[in-house]
């Protein structure tokens, strides 16, 4: 049994708040009463990152647990490259204490694991896990769990090595044949399984008709329902995360947990699994493909490449143009999930013909395969664009003082890349961002400031580098050109996202 088996089977995802910022009242009074009536209903299980919902979900949750008696549970996550000792890790789950105004957390999660070699950083002795393991002996903590975003065979190993007494996947109807021998494993370990992305990122609920076959005979043709059903069929599932937006769509969630699935679970996978194997143009994921003699991830990209059989959902607040959209769905699962960016956007393929031979669903791999390499080239996915970026931005440009706004995933990537792409800087990297809380905190060893702070540090240039607000932060930068300082956002038109 379980850590996770006690809770309601619909967990309560808090990154999609109706909330703009800090200043917006009206979002943050909705948004408490969405978790209030999420707890009245019976859910247990509260998901909570730090920067969620604009960074205001830990303070929606802090007014809402005070005015309740309802049990819950949170999580306190702790990500790897933000943070990286265990001192650090205790600081973290401090800030999440103090913040949301609770004495401990019952999910110490180390947050979005990528690779195995992460992992192995985290369990470092005098790291994070050693961090956690100290927080559970004092009673800050009652259980260690992660989430994984790693390749399958990484989640794996992470699973094996008995770390964690619980993982939080990204599960649904389009990665279900990948993710099945992932399931598999943590059932036979009795590691708890929560469910991120059961819609698929939100493909499911745009294309309801293209994936109306999910519907049984009882689902009443609500694919979104017999999607989620699908999803909780596995008995390995244990809490599927439902992020909300109002009431509404809380309560149309809820609906379906309140009750037995109306068809036998094991019934539902199959026949869900055996229709997804059937659908024209859709890689199932067998896998079969594999084995290229140029190293090309054949499989990888053919799953990949399903999102653009779909109509694709708005998306790090781009909403167009459309085809952007199908790229960052395409592209974002082979970086974030398969860690793959190709060095240039040179096709390697020799069009030997061994995929297509080995393909069960007789599709057009070597044609696929050349359209990536052209799309990767047109959204500057590879690694030689991403050094073409940095050289035309700081290289050699006379800078004495370069600021990084905000701090976080983005930017130690940035000075990672710059030490390897060019050695140590002539410049000195300068870390910001617009959340007090983070203030005089140390990130990956360097200090960070608030933007009242610009005018008297003078940096020469702030790179921007988020994905999802970097036209929202250049808006609120500007007043400080008037200092000499110059602006740029790391990202262009058509560029997909660094980090995902």
């Amino acid at each position: 049994m379980s850590i996770l088996q006690k809770h309601f089977p619909l967990g309560l995802g808090t990154s999609r708040f109706p909330i703009s910022g800090p200043n917006d009242t009206e979002g943050i009074e909705k948004s408490i009463k969405i978790v209030r009536k999420a707890l009245d209903m019976g859910i247990t299980y509260v998901d909570v990152g730090f920067n969620y919902s604009a960074g205001m979900a830990p303070i929606v949750l802090k007014e809402a647990f005070q005015q309740t008696s309802t049990p819950f549970t949170v999580t306190a996550k702790v990500m790897y490259g933000q943070d990286r000792t265990a001192d650090e890790a205790r600081k973290r789950v401090e800030l999440y204490l103090k913040t949301m105004g609770l004495e401990k957390a019952q999910y110490f999660t180390c947050w979005t694991i990528w690779n195995y070699e992460i992992f192995q950083n985290i369990m470092k002795k005098g790291g994070i896990y050693e961090g956690a393991l100290k927080l559970k002996e004092e009673g800050l903590i009652d259980h260690i769990c992660c989430s994984l975003h790693a390749p399958p065979a990484d989640i794996l190993k992470i699973i094996d090595s008995n770390a964690f007494e619980a993982i939080t996947v990204s599960y649904s109807m389009l990665s279900a044949a990948n993710l099945k021998p992932i399931l598999d494993a943590a059932y036979a370990k009795d590691i708890g399984v929560t469910v991120m992305n059961p819609l698929g990122g939100g493909v499911i609920a745009q294309n309801k008709d293209y994936f109306s076959f999910a519907c049984g005979d009882k689902d009443e043709g609500n694919t979104i329902h017999a999607a989620l059903r699908f999803v909780k069929a596995h008995p390995a599932v244990d809490v599927v995360l439902g992020g909300v937006k109002s009431e509404k769509e809380l309560m149309d969630s809820i609906s379906v947990f309140s009750k037995p699935d109306p068809e036998p679970p094991a019934e539902r996978l199959e026949r869900v699994m055996h229709s997804v194997a059937e659908l024209k143009g859709f890689c199932t994921g067998c896998k079969y493909c594999e084995g290229c003699p140029k190293n090309i991830p054949t499989a990888a990209i053919m799953q990949a490449r399903n999102a653009l059989l779909f109509e694709p959902a708005a998306t790090y607040n781009r909403t167009e143009p459309e085809e952007l959209l199908y790229h960052i769905q395409m592209f974002r699962p082979l970086l974030h999930d398969e860690g793959w960016l190709p060095e240039t956007a040179e096709n390697p393929c020799v069009k030997c013909g061994k995929c297509e031979r080995q393909c069960t669903q007789k599709l057009g791999i070597i044609d696929a395969v050349a359209d990536t390499y052209r799309r990767a080239e047109q959204t500057y996915f590879t690694k030689e664009a991403h050094k073409e970026r940095l050289r035309d931005l700081l290289y050699q440009k006379g800078y004495k003082k370069v600021g990084l706004y905000p701090n976080g995933g983005f930017s130690n990537l940035i000075i990672r890349l710059y030490q390897e792409f060019f050695g140590t800087p002539e410049f000195e990297w300068l870390q910001f961002n617009s959340d007090p809380k983070t203030w005089g905190q140390m990130a990956d060893e360097r200090i960070v400031h608030g933007p009242k702070e610009i005018p008297e540090l003078q940096p020469d240039m702030i790179l921007i580098c988020t994905y999802k607000y970097d036209q929202d932060i250049l808006d609120s930068l500007r007043e400080y050109e008037q200092y000499g300082v110059k602006l740029e956002k790391l990202h262009r038109k058509e560029e997909m996202p660094w980090v995902f």
